[in-house]
């Protein structure tokens, strides 16, 4: 049984996931349905001529990874990798806050908001533990009741 402060903890943290979630999934999303967007981002961000075929398969596998996330299953990994997959968006940008000459653009506030979106992502990951209205947190609780042992 969860105490007040640990079920408070939780749902802190449900709330964090299902936002993260829906951010994640919007992604994959507009891989599956604008893939010439998703092959222009690839082009102009990290200098990738991407197949359309490729746009497919990456909106499919952001699509698994954002349920996942969404419902808290496989945390370590699903947490770990949407961490990775938003770090890396937010390295790669990087070029877009400033000019040829090196001076900060104007106006930029997208890319900045991708700094507390990474925090959240961050500290998701780090208390993961704790999120325990997920899957991973209901087969807990299922074993525990049933004598049995989740890995």
């Amino acid at each position: 049984m969860l105490s007040a402060a640990d079920k408070r903890i939780a749902a802190g943290l449900l709330i964090l996931r299902l936002f993260l979630g829906v951010f994640l999934l919007q992604w994959s999303v507009e891989k599956l349905i604008l893939p010439s967007a998703t092959i222009r981002i690839a082009q102009g961000f990290y200098g990738i001529a991407l197949p359309q075929a490729a746009t497919y398969a990456l909106g499919v596998a952001e699509l698994v990874l954002s349920l996942a996330l969404l419902f808290g299953a496989y945390r370590t990994v699903s947490y770990g990798l949407s961490l990775l997959v938003h770090t890396v968006t937010v390295a790669v940008s990087w070029r877009q806050l400033f000019d040829p000459y090196g001076f900060a653009k104007v106006g930029n506030h997208l890319w900045i908001a991708t700094w507390p979106t990474w925090g959240a992502f961050a500290a998701l990951f780090l208390m993961r533990n704790s999120d325990e209205f997920t899957i991973d947190g209901w087969r807990k609780a299922q074993s525990r009741s049933s004598g049995r042992s989740v890995s």
